[in-house]
């Protein structure tokens, strides 16, 4: 637990040392840097111990998309400057799959597709080297949620499909649960104007409360004709590795 604080403290003292050798002769040649932004593609690492929620068979991973947006607080004011202080948040979706689940009712059979994945809404504060440069690092702090979302629906032949037909929805679930974490990444490539793109790569270590989650192919219809399932229960712990494209 110490190396992991002291790793986190060399890196916030690189980002602001680098920013501070630029920052006096960069300020009267450089436009203020107000905002920063990525668009990116993101994979989801669950830990062991979060796989009971996961299941899957693309090795227990998740595929999706995230945006951050962050904003200087020292542009805010009429004497704007540049700083290596950036605050903002993130929103982002990670599907982590679906399973089937063949039911038996009176003789009759369905077929039911759940599928589920995990949004993340967090609040972020960054420190990054306060003017532009080739290789610009930076280290953020996270906190906010995890939300885990399934739905489930009929499952259609593909004949079915092929027709135009619809499976109706069954039933969604969601549940909540805290999260915090720390993420290191880079920008790559320099700006010869404030709007020019970069590309960026960031690396996020996740770790919350518990989610509850659809248990894998617990759908049983009971005594009354309904549909049902079991609920299960994972602590959360995940590493998130995102590329995209960011300003």
């Amino acid at each position: 637990m110490k190396v992991k604080y002291i790793v986190i403290a060399l890196l916030a003292f690189l980002v602001v040392k680098q920013s501070s050798a630029q920052d006096e002769p960069a300020e009267r040649t450089e436009r203020v840097e107000r905002v920063n932004a990525l668009l990116a593609f993101q994979v989801g690492i669950p830990f062991k111990e979060m796989q009971s929620a996961i299941r899957n068979n693309m090795g227990n991973m998740g595929f999706g998309g995230a945006f951050m947006f962050l904003t200087n607080p020292f542009s805010w004011s009429r004497n704007e400057k540049n700083s290596p202080l950036r605050i903002g948040g993130e929103i982002g979706y990670t599907y982590y799959g679906r399973f089937l689940s063949d039911v038996n009712i009176g003789g009759y059979r369905g077929s039911y597709k759940t599928s589920y994945g995990i949004l993340q809404l967090n609040a972020l504060v960054r420190l990054i080297p306060s003017m532009p440069s080739k290789v610009r690092p930076f280290f953020d702090v996270l906190i906010g949620g995890n939300f885990y979302l399934s739905s489930t629906k009929e499952d259609l032949s593909a004949i079915e499909s092929a027709f135009g037909l619809e499976g109706f929805d069954i039933d969604s679930y969601a549940s909540a649960g805290f999260n915090k974490g720390i993420a290191v990444g880079c920008n790559f490539g320099k700006k010869k104007f404030r709007d020019d793109a970069l590309f960026t790569l960031r690396i996020s270590y996740n770790r919350g409360s518990d989610i509850k989650y659809v248990v894998r192919n617990s759908l049983v219809y009971n005594s009354s004709n309904g549909l049902q399932y079991s609920v299960g229960r994972a602590p959360v712990k995940y590493l998130m590795v995102q590329a995209g494209i960011g300003l």
